[in-house]
C-alpha cells in the first residue's frame, strides 16, 4: 500500500515517536509518504525524504519532525482539488492525519471525496470530541506544572500572589489538571468563575499563606486585568506569568510515550485490516476506533 501521513494545527510532545511506532511496523511493506508542514504539504505536494534511521533518531523529540502548520487554503474547493490530485499523483491507498479539531474537519472532508482516512488525536489541549486523551496533553501538564513550581519558590521568598495563564483555548482541562498538580488555591478556568469569587478565595487564605496560586485559563479574562483587582481588593503584592508556548514542548513523558505507542498500535491495526476512516480514540480507557462521518 501507499500510506500518507501528515500532522496539522498544534504540535505536542509524543507526536514523533507515535510517528515512530507507526513508521516501524508499516515502512518494510508499504511506501510511506510523509507531508511536510500538514495539508499545506498535501496542497502543494512536499513529501519529505526522511529515512526510518532518521525518525528513529528523533523520536524522543518534542514537537513533530514532519512539521506542521495552519492552512486556510485546505479550507476552500481550490485547495481540497489540489490536496485530491495529490493523493491520486502518489496513488495513496490511506492517509493518516495527526491531529486536532481543526484537522479532524479537515478529514472528514476528505473522507466525503472516497479518500480512505485514518485519524489519530494530537493536542495538548485534550479537546478532540469523543476521545479521552489526545497526544500532547500529559505532557504539557508535566511542563506547565514544573514551571509553576520553581517560579514559585520565588514568589515564596518575597511573599507574592502569582496568577500562571496556562493554555486550553477554550478548554479546561489543562489549566483543571495543573491546579490541582500544584495545589492551586483559585482555578479561573470557565465562565462560571469571576472576578469576585478569586478575589474572596484569595481573601480567605491571604495570612494563612505565602504565595497564593491563581490558575487562569486563557481566552477567559484579561490578565493584567485580573492582578489590577486583587492587588486594588487585597493589597496583596501580585504577579503574573504567561506559561505559554514551554507547554508544547520538551521530551514526552513516560505517559504519553506509552499512549502515543498505543494510538500507533491501534491504528496500524486497523490499516491491515483494511477497516479505514477510522478515528482512533481513547474510551473508558480502552484505545478504540470509532467510525469517522
Amino acid at each position: 500500500m501507499n500510506i500518507g501521513i501528515l500532522a496539522s494545527g498544534g504540535d505536542g510532545a509524543g507526536m514523533n515517536y507515535c510517528l515512530y511506532n507507526i513508521y516501524k511496523k508499516l515502512y518494510k511493506h508499504n511506501k510511506i509518504f510523509l507531508f511536510n508542514r500538514g495539508y499545506f504539504g498535501l496542497i502543494n505536494n512536499d513529501v519529505l525524504d526522511f529515512n526510518f534511521n532518521y525518525i528513529k533518531k528523533h523520536k524522543n523529540d518534542g514537537g513533530i519532525m514532519i512539521k506542521t502548520s495552519r492552512c486556510p487554503e485546505f479550507e476552500t474547493l481550490e485547495g481540497q482539488e489540489k490536496a485530491l490530485e495529490n493523493l491520486a499523483k502518489n496513488k495513496i491507498d490511506v492517509l493518516i492525519v495527526m491531529g486536532g479539531n481543526g484537522s479532524l474537519k479537515g478529514a472528514k472532508e476528505l473522507v466525503k471525496e472516497n479518500i480512505n482516512i485514518m485519524f489519530i488525536p494530537c493536542t495538548i489541549d485534550n479537546d478532540v470530541l469523543n476521545s479521552e486523551y489526545c497526544i500532547g496533553f500529559d505532557t504539557a501538564c508535566y511542563n506547565c506544572a514544573s514551571f509553576i513550581n520553581q517560579v514559585n519558590d520565588t514568589m515564596k521568598s518575597f511573599n507574592r500572589t502569582c496568577i500562571y495563564e496556562a493554555m486550553g483555548r477554550k478548554c479546561p482541562a489543562i489549566a483543571i489538571t495543573v491546579g490541582n498538580m500544584v495545589d492551586a488555591d483559585y482555578m479561573y478556568v470557565s465562565n462560571n468563575c469571576s472576578v469576585e469569587s478569586c478575589i474572596e478565595a484569595l481573601r480567605k487564605i491571604k495570612e494563612k499563606k505565602d504565595a497564593p496560586i491563581v490558575i487562569l485559563r486563557e481566552n477567559l479574562i484579561d490578565i493584567k486585568y485580573l492582578k489590577k483587582e486583587i492587588e486594588n481588593k487585597l493589597n496583596l503584592d501580585v504577579r503574573t506569568c504567561i506559561v505559554g508556548y514551554l507547554q508544547r514542548g520538551g521530551k514526552p513523558t513516560k505517559l504519553e510515550k506509552n499512549y502515543a505507542k498505543k494510538f500507533a498500535e491501534k491504528c496500524v491495526k486497523e490499516i491491515k485490516n483494511k477497516k479505514f476512516n477510522q478515528s482512533i480514540i481513547v474510551k473508558n480507557g480502552f484505545f478504540v476506533s470509532e467510525k469517522l462521518n
